[in-house]
């Protein structure tokens, strides 16, 4: 019989440590002593732990760390959740090192082990399109590392989660064009093998079966690859002359038909009304300016930042499901076309 191969646990257990104590100190951390870093690899070489990278010395950070992977940095959404993020870790004397997967997943998993390796005190993930489960982090839940998924996600009871209210917001979305009378909408989704795509449009019908009004599926245009974005919305305009109304699930969707529908010749809000679900600050800068579900980075970056540090200084084994609600922004892109549609009574 072969031996077992030791763990975090043993040596933790040896020298009456907490396995996120022992992790740390084999990372090089700054805020682990120097004495108890040479206990905690004497421990390891004695049980025969694989030091290798993790018992490296690591250059001697002023802040603790947090991690936070994200798929791309874009220049809508991104900037506020930064903002808002290091603000409160800042003001907790942590500091962000971020990394991004460039939308895969084979990268994804690979800046999840280096987050091992480099055993921060706490992970934050927005996973890639192309993640289709969670295995990869139980590597961090072994390591006792808190994780947190957010925005784009999967279902899960394993990982705490914060999320807009996707649902939600893509059937108040189409309520609002609904009860100012637009009967056919057009809705932009983004790539449909994510989460947050689905649920924004399961929303979208609801508002529509809610009223047994038809939605044609080819109503629903996805948009996988941006570049083709031009060509699947031209589709649905042609398709669906009689559309009064797009709705646009993201600011990049926005600014996407914003500029489509401009080179079209097509006006807003007469004879197209425009709606998008969006951080805030794109609405502002087209013309005429967009009505919008605020859904604002900066408000995810703080929430994100309180739950990760609850989660530091609170360990559990139960994860939290956060959900953020949006709210109206009026502004000029949507005008009432006649009676609103309601509830059959």
């Amino acid at each position: 019989m072969s031996k077992k191969r030791p763990t975090l646990k043993d040596i933790a257990t040896r020298l009456d440590l907490s396995i996120p104590t022992v992790s740390r100190a084999l990372a090089g951390h700054p805020d682990i002593s120097d004495e108890t870093q040479s206990r905690v690899r004497e421990a390891a070489r004695e049980l025969g732990y694989p030091l290798g990278e993790r018992a490296q010395p690591k250059t001697p950070s002023p802040r603790r760390l947090i991690a936070l992977i994200v798929p791309e940095i874009n220049m809508f959404f991104s900037p506020a959740l930064l903002t808002g993020l290091t603000r409160v870790l800042q003001q907790n004397d942590y500091s962000l090192v971020l990394h991004q997967s460039g939308n895969s997943f084979s990268r994804e998993r690979e800046l999840v082990e280096q987050c091992v390796r480099l055993a921060p005190h706490g992970v934050l993930i927005a996973l890639s399109s192309e993640t289709a489960s969670l295995d990869h982090l139980e590597m961090l839940k072994r390591h006792d590392i808190p994780t947190t998924v957010f925005d784009k996600t999967l279902d899960t009871q394993r990982f705490s989660t914060l999320t807009l209210d996707d649902v939600e917001a893509g059937q108040m979305a189409a309520e609002v064009l609904l009860q100012r009378g637009h009967r056919r909408i057009l809705g932009l989704f983004s790539d449909p093998r994510m989460r947050i795509s689905a649920m924004r449009m399961r929303g979208f019908r609801r508002a529509h079966s809610d009223r047994m009004l038809p939605l044609d599926e080819a109503q629903l245009v996805q948009v996988r690859d941006l570049a083709d974005f031009d060509a699947e919305y031209g589709r649905a305009l042609a398709a669906f002359p009689d559309a009064t109304a797009t709705f646009a699930m993201s600011d990049e969707l926005l600014v996407h038909a914003h500029h489509a529908l401009a080179r079209r010749g097509i006006t807003i809000p007469e004879p197209m009304s425009l709606l998008a679900i969006s951080e805030g600050h794109a609405p502002e800068f087209l013309y005429p300016r967009v009505t919008h579900l605020l859904h604002s980075g900066t408000q995810v970056g703080e929430r994100m930042a309180h739950i990760m540090l609850g989660l530091i200084l609170h360990p559990s084994a139960t994860a939290i499901d956060v959900r953020i609600h949006t709210a109206l922004v009026e502004r000029d892109s949507v005008v009432t076309r006649g009676r609103p549609i309601n509830h059959p009574s």
